[in-house]
Protein backbone atom coordinates (compact mmCIF):
# COMPACT_ATOMS: atom_id res chain seq x y z
CA UNK A 1 0.00 0.00 0.00
CA UNK A 2 0.98 3.63 -0.66
CA UNK A 3 1.83 5.21 2.88
CA UNK A 4 1.95 8.82 2.50
CA UNK A 5 3.86 10.20 5.31
CA UNK A 6 1.73 13.24 6.62
CA UNK A 7 3.11 13.42 10.37
CA UNK A 8 6.40 13.09 12.29
CA UNK A 9 8.12 9.93 12.09
CA UNK A 10 8.22 7.69 15.09
CA UNK A 11 12.36 7.13 16.62
CA UNK A 12 13.13 3.88 14.68
CA UNK A 13 15.96 1.80 16.14
CA UNK A 14 15.63 -0.33 13.30
CA UNK A 15 16.77 -1.10 9.86
CA UNK A 16 13.82 -3.40 9.27
CA UNK A 17 10.69 -1.18 8.39
CA UNK A 18 6.86 -2.60 9.18
CA UNK A 19 4.15 -3.09 7.56
CA UNK A 20 2.19 -3.06 10.77
CA UNK A 21 -0.94 -1.09 11.80
CA UNK A 22 -3.36 -1.30 14.20
CA UNK A 23 -6.58 -2.75 12.34
CA UNK A 24 -10.61 -2.56 13.42
CA UNK A 25 -12.25 -6.22 14.20
CA UNK A 26 -13.12 -7.47 11.11
CA UNK A 27 -11.95 -4.73 9.16
CA UNK A 28 -10.41 -5.40 5.44
CA UNK A 29 -7.06 -5.36 4.21
CA UNK A 30 -5.53 -3.35 1.04
CA UNK A 31 -4.38 -5.71 -2.08
CA UNK A 32 -2.64 -4.86 -5.11
CA UNK A 33 -3.12 -6.41 -8.35
CA UNK A 34 -2.24 -5.78 -12.20
CA UNK A 35 -1.27 -2.23 -10.84
CA UNK A 36 -4.77 -1.64 -8.90
CA UNK A 37 -5.59 -1.79 -5.34
CA UNK A 38 -9.08 -3.33 -3.99
CA UNK A 39 -9.49 -5.55 0.11
CA UNK A 40 -10.07 -8.73 0.95
CA UNK A 41 -11.18 -10.24 4.24
CA UNK A 42 -9.05 -12.37 6.38
CA UNK A 43 -9.90 -15.08 4.99
CA UNK A 44 -8.53 -14.06 1.74
CA UNK A 45 -11.65 -13.73 0.01
CA UNK A 46 -11.65 -10.43 -2.58
CA UNK A 47 -14.51 -8.12 -1.29
CA UNK A 48 -13.72 -5.11 -3.09
CA UNK A 49 -12.46 -5.11 -6.11
CA UNK A 50 -9.02 -3.43 -7.55
CA UNK A 51 -9.95 -0.63 -8.81
CA UNK A 52 -8.02 2.60 -7.11
CA UNK A 53 -4.65 3.61 -7.53
CA UNK A 54 -4.05 4.41 -3.96
CA UNK A 55 -5.30 2.26 -0.82
CA UNK A 56 -5.01 2.96 2.73
CA UNK A 57 -5.77 0.53 5.67
CA UNK A 58 -8.82 0.70 7.14
CA UNK A 59 -9.57 2.58 10.15
CA UNK A 60 -12.68 2.43 12.20
CA UNK A 61 -14.47 1.14 9.27
CA UNK A 62 -13.12 3.66 7.02
CA UNK A 63 -10.22 3.70 4.33
CA UNK A 64 -9.06 6.90 2.14
CA UNK A 65 -8.48 5.89 -1.33
CA UNK A 66 -7.67 7.42 -4.77
CA UNK A 67 -8.38 6.80 -8.10
CA UNK A 68 -7.35 8.75 -10.97
CA UNK A 69 -8.09 12.50 -9.75
CA UNK A 70 -10.81 11.61 -7.37
CA UNK A 71 -9.80 11.02 -3.80
CA UNK A 72 -12.58 10.16 -1.05
CA UNK A 73 -13.22 7.77 1.97
CA UNK A 74 -15.22 3.91 1.69
CA UNK A 75 -16.54 2.03 3.97
CA UNK A 76 -16.05 -1.75 3.75
CA UNK A 77 -18.87 -2.21 1.61
CA UNK A 78 -16.23 -0.07 -0.80
CA UNK A 79 -19.10 2.61 -1.26
CA UNK A 80 -17.51 6.49 -1.15
CA UNK A 81 -19.02 8.09 1.98
CA UNK A 82 -16.84 10.54 2.30
CA UNK A 83 -16.18 12.58 -1.39
CA UNK A 84 -13.29 15.03 -0.73
CA UNK A 85 -14.10 18.12 -1.88
CA UNK A 86 -13.14 20.60 0.78
CA UNK A 87 -9.46 19.31 1.54
CA UNK A 88 -6.69 18.12 -0.86
CA UNK A 89 -6.14 14.94 1.32
CA UNK A 90 -7.26 13.07 4.49
CA UNK A 91 -5.59 10.38 6.67
CA UNK A 92 -6.51 7.48 8.73
CA UNK A 93 -9.44 8.33 11.39
CA UNK A 94 -8.52 8.22 14.67
CA UNK A 95 -11.39 8.52 17.59
CA UNK A 96 -13.28 9.50 15.24
CA UNK A 97 -11.62 12.47 13.72
CA UNK A 98 -9.07 12.13 10.71
CA UNK A 99 -5.97 14.67 9.40
CA UNK A 100 -6.91 16.71 7.01
CA UNK A 101 -5.07 19.05 4.28
CA UNK A 102 -5.49 21.80 2.01
CA UNK A 103 -3.39 24.58 0.98
CA UNK A 104 -1.88 22.80 -1.85
CA UNK A 105 1.85 23.76 -2.16
CA UNK A 106 1.53 25.57 1.35
CA UNK A 107 -0.37 22.79 2.99
CA UNK A 108 -2.06 23.39 6.50
CA UNK A 109 -4.00 21.16 8.51
CA UNK A 110 -6.75 20.54 10.13
CA UNK A 111 -9.22 17.24 11.18
CA UNK A 112 -12.59 16.12 9.18
CA UNK A 113 -15.18 14.31 10.93
CA UNK A 114 -16.64 11.16 9.78
CA UNK A 115 -19.33 12.97 7.64
CA UNK A 116 -16.47 14.68 5.77
CA UNK A 117 -17.03 17.89 7.45
CA UNK A 118 -13.72 19.94 8.82
CA UNK A 119 -14.74 20.13 12.70
CA UNK A 120 -11.47 21.49 13.17
CA UNK A 121 -10.04 24.51 10.51
CA UNK A 122 -7.02 23.91 8.62
CA UNK A 123 -4.08 25.89 10.87
CA UNK A 124 -1.72 24.14 11.45
CA UNK A 125 2.15 23.75 9.97
CA UNK A 126 1.67 19.47 10.70
CA UNK A 127 -0.29 17.21 12.63
CA UNK A 128 -0.82 13.52 13.87
CA UNK A 129 -3.96 11.15 14.58
CA UNK A 130 -5.72 11.70 17.63
CA UNK A 131 -4.46 9.31 20.42
CA UNK A 132 -5.73 9.03 24.20
CA UNK A 133 -8.28 12.26 23.19
CA UNK A 134 -5.23 14.63 22.14
CA UNK A 135 -3.13 15.09 19.30
CA UNK A 136 -0.18 16.01 18.35
CA UNK A 137 0.04 19.87 16.28
CA UNK A 138 3.15 21.69 14.74
CA UNK A 139 3.01 25.36 14.54
CA UNK A 140 6.83 27.12 13.75
CA UNK A 141 8.46 24.33 14.26
CA UNK A 142 7.26 23.82 17.90
CA UNK A 143 4.95 20.26 18.79
CA UNK A 144 2.05 20.87 21.42
CA UNK A 145 -1.46 19.12 21.18
CA UNK A 146 -5.04 20.14 21.09
CA UNK A 147 -8.45 18.32 22.08
CA UNK A 148 -10.84 17.06 19.66
CA UNK A 149 -12.84 20.98 19.90
CA UNK A 150 -9.61 22.09 18.46
CA UNK A 151 -8.93 24.05 21.26
CA UNK A 152 -5.00 23.97 22.58
CA UNK A 153 -4.18 22.74 25.89
CA UNK A 154 -0.77 22.70 25.66
CA UNK A 155 0.73 24.98 23.79
CA UNK A 156 3.72 24.31 21.12
CA UNK A 157 6.95 24.68 23.17
CA UNK A 158 8.86 20.87 22.28
CA UNK A 159 11.01 20.30 19.79
CA UNK A 160 9.34 17.20 19.32
CA UNK A 161 6.16 15.30 20.54
CA UNK A 162 4.75 12.41 20.59
CA UNK A 163 1.03 10.23 21.21
CA UNK A 164 0.08 9.68 24.80
CA UNK A 165 0.29 6.59 25.91
CA UNK A 166 -1.06 5.20 29.32
CA UNK A 167 -1.17 9.14 30.22
CA UNK A 168 2.10 10.11 29.59
CA UNK A 169 3.04 11.67 26.32
CA UNK A 170 7.20 11.90 25.16
CA UNK A 171 8.55 15.40 24.08
CA UNK A 172 12.00 16.57 23.37
CA UNK A 173 13.09 19.71 24.20
CA UNK A 174 17.06 20.95 23.83
CA UNK A 175 17.88 17.26 22.28
CA UNK A 176 17.15 15.21 25.74
CA UNK A 177 13.94 13.08 25.26
CA UNK A 178 11.28 13.17 28.76
CA UNK A 179 7.17 13.03 29.36
CA UNK A 180 4.83 15.26 30.02
CA UNK A 181 1.11 14.74 31.65
CA UNK A 182 -2.28 15.58 29.88
CA UNK A 183 -1.81 19.51 31.79
CA UNK A 184 1.48 19.60 29.69
CA UNK A 185 2.89 19.37 33.25
CA UNK A 186 6.65 17.51 32.82
CA UNK A 187 6.50 14.99 34.94
CA UNK A 188 10.14 13.65 34.11
CA UNK A 189 12.43 16.20 33.26
CA UNK A 190 13.80 15.91 29.81
CA UNK A 191 17.31 13.89 30.15
CA UNK A 192 17.73 10.72 27.95
CA UNK A 193 19.40 10.89 25.26
CA UNK A 194 16.13 8.78 23.32
CA UNK A 195 13.32 6.94 24.66
CA UNK A 196 10.31 5.50 23.70
CA UNK A 197 6.50 5.43 25.02
CA UNK A 198 5.49 3.72 27.88
CA UNK A 199 3.53 0.54 27.38
CA UNK A 200 2.75 -2.08 29.80
CA UNK A 201 3.99 0.58 32.86
CA UNK A 202 7.16 0.93 31.34
CA UNK A 203 9.31 3.37 28.81
CA UNK A 204 12.88 2.23 27.26
CA UNK A 205 15.24 4.89 27.99
CA UNK A 206 18.95 5.38 26.68
CA UNK A 207 21.31 6.92 29.77
CA UNK A 208 25.01 7.34 28.32
CA UNK A 209 25.36 4.84 25.23
CA UNK A 210 22.90 2.42 26.81
CA UNK A 211 19.27 1.76 27.41
CA UNK A 212 17.35 0.63 30.19
CA UNK A 213 14.04 1.04 31.68
CA UNK A 214 12.03 3.36 33.66
CA UNK A 215 8.66 3.53 35.87
CA UNK A 216 6.11 6.68 35.62
CA UNK A 217 7.77 8.31 38.28
CA UNK A 218 11.03 8.13 36.21
CA UNK A 219 12.25 5.73 38.86
CA UNK A 220 14.47 3.07 37.33
CA UNK A 221 13.50 -0.89 37.18
CA UNK A 222 15.91 -2.30 34.71
CA UNK A 223 19.45 -0.51 34.80
CA UNK A 224 20.80 0.49 31.35
CA UNK A 225 22.73 -1.80 30.52
CA UNK A 226 21.24 -2.87 26.47
CA UNK A 227 22.41 -1.60 23.19
CA UNK A 228 18.96 -1.29 22.15
CA UNK A 229 15.68 -1.79 24.11
CA UNK A 230 12.37 -1.69 22.59
CA UNK A 231 8.72 -1.56 24.35
CA UNK A 232 7.49 -4.06 26.12
CA UNK A 233 4.15 -5.98 24.53
CA UNK A 234 2.88 -9.06 26.63
CA UNK A 235 5.39 -8.78 29.26
CA UNK A 236 8.66 -9.44 26.63
CA UNK A 237 10.67 -6.85 25.02
CA UNK A 238 13.26 -6.80 22.17
CA UNK A 239 16.78 -5.65 23.48
CA UNK A 240 20.56 -6.37 21.79
CA UNK A 241 23.00 -8.25 23.26
CA UNK A 242 26.37 -8.70 21.92
CA UNK A 243 24.73 -7.94 18.14
CA UNK A 244 22.19 -10.17 19.01
CA UNK A 245 18.18 -9.84 19.30
CA UNK A 246 16.68 -11.47 22.51
CA UNK A 247 14.01 -11.12 25.05
CA UNK A 248 13.61 -9.86 28.55
CA UNK A 249 10.40 -9.56 31.28
CA UNK A 250 9.98 -7.07 32.99
CA UNK A 251 12.14 -7.95 35.80
CA UNK A 252 15.23 -7.79 33.10
CA UNK A 253 15.35 -11.73 33.23
CA UNK A 254 16.34 -13.02 29.83
CA UNK A 255 13.46 -14.95 28.48
CA UNK A 256 14.73 -15.98 24.95
CA UNK A 257 18.28 -15.81 24.14
CA UNK A 258 20.02 -13.15 21.92
CA UNK A 259 20.04 -14.90 18.67
CA UNK A 260 18.49 -12.91 16.24
CA UNK A 261 19.65 -10.09 13.57
CA UNK A 262 16.67 -8.45 14.62
CA UNK A 263 13.06 -9.04 16.33
CA UNK A 264 10.54 -7.05 16.56
CA UNK A 265 7.59 -6.87 19.36
CA UNK A 266 5.02 -9.68 20.20
CA UNK A 267 1.85 -9.38 18.86
CA UNK A 268 -0.85 -12.17 18.86
CA UNK A 269 1.62 -14.13 20.49
CA UNK A 270 3.98 -14.17 17.33
CA UNK A 271 6.76 -11.76 16.84
CA UNK A 272 8.61 -11.12 13.54
CA UNK A 273 12.36 -12.10 13.73
CA UNK A 274 15.19 -11.70 10.84
CA UNK A 275 17.74 -14.23 9.95
CA UNK A 276 20.36 -13.12 7.60
CA UNK A 277 18.25 -11.24 4.87
CA UNK A 278 15.16 -13.12 5.55
CA UNK A 279 12.32 -12.22 7.63
CA UNK A 280 10.11 -15.27 9.70
CA UNK A 281 8.04 -15.72 13.41
CA UNK A 282 8.58 -16.91 16.42
CA UNK A 283 6.43 -17.61 19.64
CA UNK A 284 6.79 -16.55 23.33
CA UNK A 285 9.04 -19.52 23.94
CA UNK A 286 11.29 -18.21 21.01
CA UNK A 287 10.28 -21.34 19.35
CA UNK A 288 10.56 -20.63 15.21
CA UNK A 289 6.75 -20.75 14.38
CA UNK A 290 7.21 -19.67 10.57
CA UNK A 291 10.69 -20.35 8.69
CA UNK A 292 12.54 -16.92 7.73
CA UNK A 293 11.84 -16.68 4.00
CA UNK A 294 10.29 -13.11 3.55
CA UNK A 295 12.20 -10.11 2.31
CA UNK A 296 9.99 -7.64 4.73
CA UNK A 297 7.24 -9.10 7.53
CA UNK A 298 4.30 -7.18 9.53
CA UNK A 299 2.96 -7.67 12.88
CA UNK A 300 0.01 -10.35 12.83
CA UNK A 301 -3.34 -8.29 12.60
CA UNK A 302 -6.88 -10.63 13.62
CA UNK A 303 -4.26 -13.69 12.56
CA UNK A 304 -2.77 -12.15 9.43
CA UNK A 305 0.09 -10.62 9.01
CA UNK A 306 1.08 -8.85 5.50
CA UNK A 307 4.45 -9.91 3.68
CA UNK A 308 6.73 -9.41 1.29
CA UNK A 309 8.50 -11.47 -1.30
CA UNK A 310 10.72 -9.76 -4.66
CA UNK A 311 8.99 -6.71 -4.08
CA UNK A 312 5.47 -8.63 -4.37
CA UNK A 313 3.09 -8.28 -1.27
CA UNK A 314 0.99 -10.84 0.16
CA UNK A 315 -0.83 -12.49 3.44
CA UNK A 316 -0.08 -15.09 5.19
CA UNK A 317 -2.10 -17.04 8.25
CA UNK A 318 -0.74 -18.23 11.58
CA UNK A 319 0.99 -21.37 9.49
CA UNK A 320 2.51 -19.09 7.42
CA UNK A 321 0.31 -20.34 4.23
CA UNK A 322 -0.22 -17.39 2.11
CA UNK A 323 -4.28 -16.48 1.99
CA UNK A 324 -3.87 -14.13 -0.60
CA UNK A 325 -0.13 -15.00 -2.58
CA UNK A 326 2.21 -12.26 -3.48
CA UNK A 327 1.08 -9.64 -6.07
CA UNK A 328 2.24 -6.62 -7.54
Amino acid sequence: MLNRIIIFSALLLSAVPSFAQKKDSNTLFPVRQNGKWGYIDRKGTLLIPPQFDEAWDFSEGLAYVKAGTRRGIIDSRGKTVIDLQQVDFAGRFSEGLAPAQTGGASPRWGFIDRNGRLVINPQFDAVEDFHEGLAVVMVNRKYGFIDKKGRVIVAPQFDKAFDFFEGLALVVSNNRFGFINKTGKIVIAPQFYNAFHFSEGLANVKVGEQYGYIDKTGKTVIAPQFYYAGTFAGGLAPVIVANKFGYINKTGDMMISPQFDWSGGFTEDLAVIKAGKKCGYIDRSGALRIPPQFDNAGNFSEGIAKVSIGGKQGYIDKSGNFIWPPSR
